[in-house]
């Protein structure tokens, strides 16, 4: 289950709202389709491992993006890789690894700003609670490793599951 917490969002609404760089996918079953955790699946109403992609005119799209407004029709209850993002986890084996995606045109305007590194603490301060490593720890299956996808990431630090 997600822990009942907020998760200090980076990039803000609007600025999302006017990008069209996530929820869109090259291929059907892309590896940047969000993973589902047992809550979000739970929450969602479904029991996919992923969130699935619709195809429009030769474009696959997050299910649950509305692509005349960029807007989420699960926003509230959005899974937690979509809450998370641009920040990404990465697994491997009893190590989390934590990166950002580069592809982002936020964090490629704020990455060298002094926002970006207080962003980056308060990340390393929230996976140090205990209720989010139990969280992690229920939801090992819910994280890709995205280490083939390493030059589109910048990798930010490092924690164990203990």
């Amino acid at each position: 289950m997600r822990p009942e917490v907020s998760l200090k969002q980076f990039v803000p609404s609007l600025v999302c709202l006017k990008c069209d760089g996530c929820c869109r996918y090259k291929q059907a079953d892309s590896i940047w389709r969000p993973k589902l955790g047992q809550n979000d699946q739970k929450n969602l109403g479904t029991f996919e491992d992923y969130v699935q992609s619709v195809q429009v005119c030769g474009q696959h799209f997050c299910r649950f993006l509305n692509t005349t407004d960029n807007t989420c029709g699960v926003y509230n209850k959005r899974p937690f890789e979509c809450l998370l993002y641009p920040f990404i986890l990465s697994q491997r084996t009893d190590t989390i690894q934590v990166y950002v995606h580069l592809s982002c045109p936020f964090v490629q305007d704020h990455q060298p700003k002094e926002e970006f590194k207080a962003y980056v603490e308060y990340l390393k301060d929230f996976f140090s609670r205990q209720d989010i490593r139990e969280f992690l720890i229920k939801n090992k299956a819910m994280f890709h490793d995205y280490t083939p996808f390493a030059p589109e990431l910048l990798h930010l630090f490092d924690f164990s599951y203990e």
